[in-house]
């Protein structure tokens, strides 16, 4: 049986200005804790800043874009962030904060169809610990299992600065620091010793820094590189404080962390590690459970066991969609089919396994 199902094309990303703000997270963190040390906002004040700042940097937004999303001129936007607001900043953090919990609210309505499941009670509540203690984590588990998906939930509902970067395949030094310097708001057009410096400059004790897929390292950057990577990794938290989760898949902890080989040049950062959070390698049965009643399939799992012993979570998703969006009618016969596991079977077979 052949299946058609139309696509979706969604989360379209605008193209950006070509101007944007020609500053740098750990220059305005650095210029406005002038207003810290005056008495005139608090570390949670200067912490809004900051987050308004990379948010409008994260869109490529100019001065008075920014400053528009908050009701106030670009110039006024630009004397805040270069330290040289005189006005009253307890008015100005208040507009801030409106805002930002309006972001999140809209954040929140955005990802209606996430599934707070087991993986995500893991997920948030090392990141909630990390944040909190300052700590370092690390997050370990298989491929498409609901890692990043989970993380960047978190980073979405969060009301503290959360920066998440993504090592890049085949990294190198400088690629690990340019990602890493591009996320915390630093840019990655510097050089790489002033990137190095800096990035540790643009985080503070109130941001979490997740850095994802950091088993690139070993898998395609080599050993050397990554315990050059990893070093420096624990030196952005020495000197920062911060919150930081480090998360990848099994080989983070059997060819990096606890690589014989590996283990004596990077015990600094193992021994840093205040708690490691292991997820299973197969989605627990109460987390399909969840999902495919998101999509109203519910019964019986019997004739799709042995889908369902090794799926993953992004082909358990995408098939649950397929599925409620055939048996509604929305296909090429406009037929409609009974929403259940006999259908979900159909259209696996017809869109994932090879005829």
């Amino acid at each position: 049986m052949s299946i058609i199902i139309p696509e979706v094309v969604s989360d379209l990303v605008p193209a950006t200005p070509s101007q944007g703000m020609n500053r740098s997270a750990d220059q305005v963190r650095a210029t406005c804790r002038i207003y810290v040390d005056a008495g005139r906002i608090t570390d949670e004040g200067l912490e809004s800043i900051i987050r308004l700042f990379n948010l409008g940097k994260q869109r490529g937004y100019s001065f008075d874009q920014t400053g528009a999303l908050v009701e106030y001129s670009g110039a006024t936007l630009s004397r805040l962030f270069a330290g040289k607001y005189e006005g009253a900043l307890d008015k100005v953090v208040s507009q801030i904060n409106n805002y930002l919990e309006l972001e999140a609210e809209r954040a929140k309505m955005k990802s209606d169809r996430f599934i707070e499941n087991s993986i995500w009670t893991r997920v948030s509540g090392l990141c909630n610990f990390a944040i909190t203690r300052n700590a370092i984590v690390r997050l370990v588990g298989p491929s498409q299992i609901g890692k990043t998906y989970c993380l960047k939930e978190y980073m979405r509902r969060s009301n503290k600065q959360v920066c998440y970067v993504r090592i890049p395949a085949a990294p190198t030094m400088k690629l690990a620091i340019a990602a890493v310097a591009e996320a915390v708001g630093v840019g990655s057009s510097i050089r790489v010793d002033e990137a190095r410096q800096r990035v540790a400059k643009a985080v503070g004790r109130n941001t979490l820094l997740i850095i994802d897929e950091l088993h690139e390292l070993v898998m395609s950057g080599g050993k050397g590189t990554a315990m050059k990577v990893v070093e420096w990794i624990r030196e952005i938290w020495d000197n920062s404080g911060c919150g930081m989760v480090l998360c990848g898949t099994k080989s983070l902890e059997d060819d990096l962390i606890n690589d014989p080989r590996m283990k004596g040049w990077l015990v600094q950062i193992d021994q840093r590690c205040q708690r490691v959070v292991t997820l299973p390698n197969r989605i627990p049965a109460e987390d399909i459970d969840l999902a495919a009643k998101a999509y109203g399939i519910g019964g019986s799992t019997e004739c799709v066991e042995g889908i369902l012993s090794n799926i993953r979570m992004n082909r358990l998703t995408s098939c649950l969609a397929l599925t409620a969006s055939w048996c509604s009618g929305n296909n090429r016969s406009k037929q409609r089919h009974p929403l259940n596991w006999e259908s979900f079977r159909a259209v696996y077979r017809s869109q994932f396994e090879e005829v």
